[in-house]
């Protein structure tokens, strides 16, 4: 199938932008998508009174906001994609179970409908918002959707992508950096005494003084060099040594191949951009998806392999979608700000 070439970047950010235009909604919708989603799980699980349901009555009608909001998390739980979505998320068999029947009036045991509720909440908290759990183990994390750069005190630089976590450990003798998610660019300043390290899940990278990106994915590392001379490893032994431009892919089995990776494919989500060559569809869309709240999801799958490259603006998902759907003739449907179908 013939690539379509796109660039679609107006302009350039600053790698220390604190706001970015992912945010739907500002704090008083986020509270009021809280109240929705609360009056949501109540009125699935239980049989509200005659009081209750006046009062949510009256919620529901003293304001437009309120039933969009509520409207869009009904379209959102009844939706087919949301079963799809389901597969990909790491929950016990019980719950996803539950949850994918969306029998939230099971009475089967006294405390079902409370734990079924408890369930559902959580779950709705976690997709729409996508809390940054590693935050809480974290030195340094981003949101979805925002870049960051920190200035460690040894002089290096460290730039978090989005929804990215690390810890920093910096003492007399250690400089080390863990990855908890996501992926960082370091630029490191030179000290011959005292390497420094990124350790990921399954990965470790040394240096003296270079600047390099670490990647976290499902499944593996990538580290990519943009200049000096880095060591990878895995669980610390044998290492193989990368020189600029090289890149490499480490699992929880093995170290791969050296590659060649062009420094700007590596690094230009620092800038607010990815760029893809000859990629596919499916891979454009996941990578879109890691700056925005919620799921795209493809529902034609003949669509996943069409091929793409180009330079996209990952800090305006929407004008991104745009633009692909204009360019490739797709159909793409935003059925609530946190779920876009692909068509």
């Amino acid at each position: 199938m013939t690539a379509v070439r796109l660039t679609i970047l107006p302009q350039c950010y600053n790698l220390t932008m604190t706001e970015h235009p992912l945010n739907y909604f500002s704090a008083d919708h986020n509270d009021i998508a809280e109240v929705a989603m609360e009056w949501f799980v109540k009125i699935q699980s239980t049989s509200l009174s005659p009081a209750e349901r006046m009062r949510f009555n009256s919620w529901y009608q003293s304001d437009p906001l309120h039933r969009q909001l509520y409207n869009e998390i009904v379209t959102f739980w009844e939706n087919p994609g949301f079963s799809d979505t389901l597969s990909t998320m790491e929950l016990s068999p019980d719950v996803k179970r539950l949850l994918v029947s969306r029998d939230l009036s099971v009475r089967r045991f006294r405390y079902l409908p409370s734990l079924i509720a408890i369930a559902a909440s959580v779950f709705l908290i976690m997709f729409i918002y996508q809390p940054n759990m590693s935050c809480w183990q974290a030195d340094y994390c981003t949101a979805m959707g925002e870049i960051k750069t920190v200035t460690l005190n040894d002089g290096s630089l460290i730039t978090l992508n989005s929804a990215s976590a690390v810890q920093v450990n910096l003492s007399n003798s250690v400089r080390e950096v863990k990855l908890k998610q996501g992926a960082v660019f370091c630029d490191v300043k030179r000290d011959a005494q005292h390497p420094f390290l990124v350790n990921a899940r399954y990965s470790n990278t040394r240096v003296l003084g270079t600047r390099f990106v670490v990647k976290e994915g499902h499944f593996n590392d990538n580290v990519t060099v943009l200049s000096g001379v880095v060591e990878v490893s895995r669980n610390h032994q044998n290492p193989v040594i990368l020189n600029a431009n090289d890149s490499i892919t480490v699992d929880s089995e093995q170290i791969h191949e050296i590659e060649n990776t062009p420094t700007l494919k590596a690094t230009s989500w620092i800038n607010g951009a990815a760029t893809f060559d000859n990629a596919t569809l499916s891979e454009v869309i996941t990578e879109i998806g890691h700056y925005r709240r919620g799921s795209i999801i493809i529902k034609n799958k003949a669509l996943n392999s069409l091929k793409v490259s180009g330079r996209f603006d990952i800090l305006d998902t929407d004008n991104a979608l745009k633009s692909l759907q204009e360019t490739l003739s797709l159909r793409v449907y935003r059925l609530t700000p946190w779920l876009v179908l692909i068509s």
